[in-house]
């Protein structure tokens, strides 16, 4: 009797592709945001050219790459990438799940010890503002309350950016 030994773990593929795209959402969001979001900008401007950064949820999950190009950050997809400056691991797909669905903040799943960090602290620190910054935008103020620390105040301008973000951010990065 022979044992298969090509058996893979088997994924919770609504799970999956939910992360998935939710690190699709964030990083076009991102991309979109460091156009024309002055806390957005004044934050990767301290990174050098060409830095890239990764989330990834370990093993067979979704990644979220981007990269800084010009004074914009750039989401080039979610493949993994190795070789990026800053690596952001999620534990698992249920984290990320709870992370994409507004369940946890990461700074709760970081005191849980549910993320670790391949790379320099204070970029991993602006990362987790950047993406504070971007979840003001994209959550309304109900769902920013369980992961957020304080949610963002709304002036009008930052209305409009949050409807450019949410349509033609989402659809085109810009």
């Amino acid at each position: 009797m022979a044992i298969r030994t090509d058996i893979e773990p088997q994924r919770e593929d609504l799970k999956y592709h939910a992360v998935k795209v939710g690190f699709m959402a964030l990083g076009r969001a991102l991309q979109s945001a460091s156009h024309f979001e002055n806390e957005v900008i004044a934050e990767a401007s301290a990174w050098n050219e060409g830095f890239t950064f990764s989330m990834d949820v370990k093993h067979t999950g979704p990644s979220l790459v981007m990269q800084k190009q010009g004074r914009i950050l750039k989401f080039l997809g979610n493949e993994k990438c190795s070789n990026a400056d800053l690596i952001v691991e999620i534990q698992d797909l249920e984290t990320a799940f709870k992370m994409i669905t507004t369940q946890a903040g990461a700074h709760h799943v970081f005191a849980e010890n549910k993320i670790s960090v391949i790379g320099n602290i204070p970029d991993s620190m602006r990362l987790i503002r950047l993406i504070y910054i971007i979840e003001g935008y994209l959550f309304p103020k109900f769902l920013n309350k369980n992961i957020l620390k304080r949610s963002p105040v709304m002036t009008l301008q930052k209305q409009f950016n949050r409807l450019h973000i949410l349509t033609k951010g989402m659809l085109f990065g810009k």
